[in-house]
């Protein structure tokens, strides 16, 4: 998304609007075209020529409708040693804008779906600060002239027609509205009776909350953990705190005892020591009381 930002400059090709399809009717199309030509290739080959070189592929494909040939050899010569960051969220969102004609030039919007939700918002400092300083420059690859289809690709149109739509049709006519998103690029959708069912009985996965997982401490590392808590209360002067705990806990990860991904951090040591200083207190005092009763 970042480098498109870029087509403005190098091509003079200005992005209004980005949306990824779901895998429906779009991606079935794609995917039928593309079996087109493997198909075609491997029926070649069954006929006895050989796929050495370009030619052969253009003649191999020559006869299927829409298809257009050409060889690109990408420029590899840029320095990959440097890392692009991504942004956060970019696979929950479909929509992305450009609004290079406005007064946001530079910033970059995504949402999750097409004319529902808000607009997440990036500025040219923040989306700098995703690049993490990486230098864009315009790709100059070897293109050779793509060849003519002998046909055209030619797709039928099916018109699906439901038993709502002359209602929609008409509440769309006699109450449509504009509805622009606050912060957002101008976004000209009209209110029907699908978006309200939409709003009421569905919900965005980006608002969804999951919990992370509790990690919880590996029995080899609790036993170590007793057995300090144990010597500082047998002996005053060898009392440990969290950090020397941890601290034990990493010299026993390096020697190859334990392992160093299992060590938890030392807040959560503090909260054990806690509870189990006060676990430890109840079980004496019920075992004084045992004691006493029997005495």
């Amino acid at each position: 998304m970042i480098i498109l930002s870029y087509w403005k400059e190098w091509y003079n090709i200005s992005i209004k609007n980005w949306i990824f399809l779901e895998a429906g009717e779009a991606k079935t199309t794609i995917d039928s075209h593309h079996a087109q030509i493997t198909h075609a290739i491997k029926r070649y080959v069954k006929l006895g020529y050989d796929i050495t070189s370009g030619e052969n592929i253009e003649d191999a494909i020559k006869d299927l409708a829409g298809t257009h040939v050409a060889h690109i050899q990408p420029n590899h010569s840029q320095d990959r040693k440097s890392t692009l960051g991504t942004i956060q969220g970019i696979t929950n969102w479909a929509e992305w804008v450009w609004p290079n004609d406005t007064d946001e030039a530079g910033y970059i919007y995504g949402r999750v779906l097409p004319g529902f939700s808000l607009w997440n918002k990036f500025s040219p400092s923040k989306i700098q600060k995703i690049a993490k300083e990486q230098i864009f420059v315009k790709p100059n690859p070897i293109i050779t002239q793509h060849t003519k289809p002998n046909k055209s690709w030619i797709t039928s149109s099916i018109k699906k027609q439901d038993d709502d739509d002359s209602e929609i049709k008409e509440n769309e006519e006699s109450s449509a509205e504009i509805v622009v998103p606050t912060n957002s690029p101008t976004d000209t959708i009209s209110k029907s009776k699908s978006h309200e069912s939409f709003y009421k009985r569905w919900a965005l996965k980006e608002n969804q909350k999951i919990r992370t997982p509790v990690k919880r401490m590996v029995p080899e590392v609790k036993e170590l953990l007793e057995c300090m808590f144990h010597t500082g209360t047998a002996n005053p002067r060898q009392k440990m705190s969290a950090q020397e705990m941890r601290n034990e806990l990493l010299r026993r990860g390096y020697e190859g005892e334990i392992s160093l991904d299992d060590i938890p951090k030392e807040s959560t040591i503090a909260n054990w020591i806690t509870t189990f200083s006060r676990k430890w207190k109840q079980s004496m005092a019920l075992r004084n009381m045992e004691e006493i009763e029997h005495t």
